[in-house]
């Protein structure tokens, strides 16, 4: 199945800063891109959550065999999400219970191939400062992880549409998956697929994608690995228009109180 998943942390800056996530709240949204296979995509809201030591969300959805009367229900597929203090990780399992007579790749792709196929949003209160040296891992049980486009399921019997998915072919690990921005994480995962052509069925096959975060800490003015006086005296040093300098850490060209606040907010935090 044609998949992607995006994740995005959007925030305020206040000055509440932090190196973690726990016991943050943030808004979920799902999202499929606009594909053949979802014409004009798709857009779910999810509600108001917390950040906590174990799971946040999870949905499960039923598999249909659309080749026959009615699309009887043959499997299910479920999303787990599970935020931790420094990571980030979308989990998706997928049992067919009735194994169909027929097998057409572009009549049952929906049935039988397991893959990513919804992106997540998710929007914080808080600014998380994640750092930019990040690494997205995908990992998967009882087959490897490929691109749909390397499985080449609709080469014989619609070569636009294998064209199409060849096109958004980007390796499932590439760091191009994943971008942020000062107040926003973005994942793709558009086209990971399980690297195999149909289910088996009773086999539960589980696919799991890993971000491990890193935190800027700004508030380490003087870059000693700790917030403390001597990051207050530095800054207060270089009170006044200071665009680009370390002291300046809302970036809006001042060293002021708002960057006050934001050393403060740090206060303490050993930083890497």
């Amino acid at each position: 199945m044609f998949k992607s998943i995006y994740i995005v942390a959007s925030l305020c800056i206040t000055s509440s800063a932090f190196a973690g996530l726990l016991g943050e709240m943030f808004h979920l949204t799902s999202e499929a891109t606009d594909s053949p296979f979802v014409p004009g995509g798709q857009f779910e809201d999810l509600g108001d959550l917390q950040v906590v030591d174990g799971e946040e969300w999870t949905r499960t959805y039923d598999v249909f065999d659309f080749q026959q009367p009615g699309a009887p229900i043959i499997g299910q597929y479920t999303y787990v999400l599970d935020i931790g203090d420094d990571y980030i990780e979308m989990t998706a399992s997928w049992i067919i219970f009735v194994d169909p007579d027929s097998k057409n790749p572009y009549e049952s792709y929906f049935s039988l191939l397991p893959g990513d196929f919804y992106g997540f949003h998710l929007n914080f209160e808080n600014q998380t400062n994640i750092a930019l040296n990040r690494q997205l891992q995908v990992t998967s049980n009882n087959a490897p992880v490929v691109h749909m486009g390397d499985l080449n399921l609709f080469e014989q019997i619609d070569p636009k549409l294998e064209w199409w998915v060849d096109a958004q072919n980007v390796a499932p690990m590439d760091q191009s998956r994943i971008s942020i921005g000062d107040t926003s994480l973005d994942i793709n995962m558009q086209g990971i697929s399980w690297g195999t052509f149909w289910c088996t069925q009773g086999v539960e096959y589980t696919e799991t994608a890993r971000i491990e975060l890193e935190f800027d800490c700004p508030a380490d003015v003087s870059g000693d690995g700790v917030v403390d006086v001597q990051d207050v005296l530095q800054l207060i040093g270089a009170w006044g228009p200071c665009a680009g300098c370390d002291e300046d850490i809302d970036g809006n060209g001042d060293v002021d109180v708002a960057d006050l606040l934001n050393l403060i907010g740090f206060w303490g935090n050993n930083c890497p």
